[in-house]
């Protein structure tokens, strides 16, 4: 794991963890999350991994606290980060990282 990729996940779990008000996430649980995706992806494809990411979602946050995070003033900025370092984890792919930040606003 690369420095810049420890940096980011502490920097990500501290700000969900303050919007929310709560210990919601860790960097060690993003570490976990991060090698989970990769093996559902190797085992299981791209559909496999989307369905993954869904239910992880429903098991990490209530929705008002996934709305909360989404109306945060930096989700987009920390979401696109963590796309990018997904694709340099080799979890997706440069054309599937384009259209998830697409889809982040």
């Amino acid at each position: 794991m690369k420095p810049e990729a420890n940096a980011l996940y502490e920097e990500a779990a501290q700000y969900i963890n303050r919007v929310l008000g709560r210990r919601a996430v860790s960097v060690r649980r993003i570490h976990r999350v991060i090698e989970q995706a990769k093996q559902v992806r190797r085992s299981g494809g791209a559909f496999a991994l989307l369905h993954y990411s869904t239910e992880l979602v429903h098991r990490l946050f209530a929705p008002d606290e996934v709305e909360k995070l989404k109306r945060s003033s930096r989700y987009g900025e920390l979401a696109r980060r963590l796309i990018d370092l997904m694709v340099e984890e080799r979890v997706i792919t440069r054309r599937e990282a384009m259209m998830l930040k697409r889809a982040v606003r």
